[in-house]
């Protein structure tokens, strides 16, 4: 029955969806779980890839986990996916 709930709201996360407007701001749909947020670098779950997002002066506008919607504000220098597997060497690699 917890399960059962639990997976409710996964299931209402609409698809991945990525909106630039100009560098400095970033709207993503389709996000499951943000696991690391810096001011340089945000790691977002997407299903199962992780979006890393590079920039400077990175900030949370708007974060509805319900909705699986993140929007960022700041500097957006790069995006780039990797595939979901081992979530340690992909921190290592990023935040030394």
């Amino acid at each position: 029955m917890a399960g059962e709930k639990q997976n409710e709201g996964r299931d209402r996360i609409p698809e991945e969806r990525l909106s630039l407007e100009g560098r400095r701001l970033l709207r993503v749909t389709g996000v499951r779980e943000v696991l690391r947020f810096e001011d340089s670098a945000v790691v977002l779950r997407t299903g199962d890839r992780l979006l890393l997002v590079r920039g400077e002066g990175l900030s949370l506008r708007r974060l509805a986990p319900d909705e699986g919607c993140v929007e960022l504000r700041g500097r957006v220098d790069a995006l780039s996916y990797e595939q979901g597997g081992d979530r340690r060497s992909l921190f290592r690699r990023l935040f030394g």
